[in-house]
């Protein structure tokens, strides 16, 4: 006779504590709900990047590089003063959400949770910002990464 095996669920966040590690770097990928290219929408864009600033500057979050690509956004990112990576993304997920509602977006805006990576210590974070920059040459979508007008780095002069 078959045994009946419990569902264990695999548990896709690290601890939380890592989250909040002093020192932590981490390539955040989050995706639209659906994958709807929200961000061909300029001035949705520009409102979304517009608050990241704000919301990174309020919680002292460094974003070593950002990128809005048609259908999601790249972030290099570390713990911030007042908040942890987690909190900060669902945070920025929530009140951008409704600044889209204000561009006529119905509903939710992103995928539940995100994809994350942090850098080990032989990790370079200069080579991630410039990974996630080159996004957008790599997909076509222009010849030179400066001319991309929604990525950018908050802690660097690029």
């Amino acid at each position: 006779m078959d045994k009946i095996m419990p569902k264990f669920h695999k548990k896709i966040r690290l601890d939380k504590d890592v989250y909040a590690r002093d020192g932590a770097v981490c390539f955040i990928t989050v995706c639209t709900e659906g994958k709807i290219p929200l961000f061909q929408n300029d001035a949705l864009t520009r409102s979304f990047i517009d608050q990241l600033k704000t919301d990174a500057d309020s919680n002292g979050v460094p974003v070593f590089s950002y990128c809005f690509m048609p259908d999601h956004l790249h972030l290099v990112i570390a713990p911030g003063i007042r908040k942890d990576i987690v909190r900060f993304v669902g945070e920025y997920k929530g009140r951008t959400t409704r600044l889209a509602w204000g561009f006529g977006i119905k509903g939710k805006c992103w995928q539940t949770s995100f994809h994350d990576h942090f850098l080990r210590k032989e990790e370079d974070v200069r080579a991630s910002v410039m990974y996630v920059l080159q996004n957008p040459v790599r997909k076509g979508l222009v010849t030179e990464w400066k001319s991309y007008p929604y990525s950018g780095s908050l802690v660097y002069d690029l």
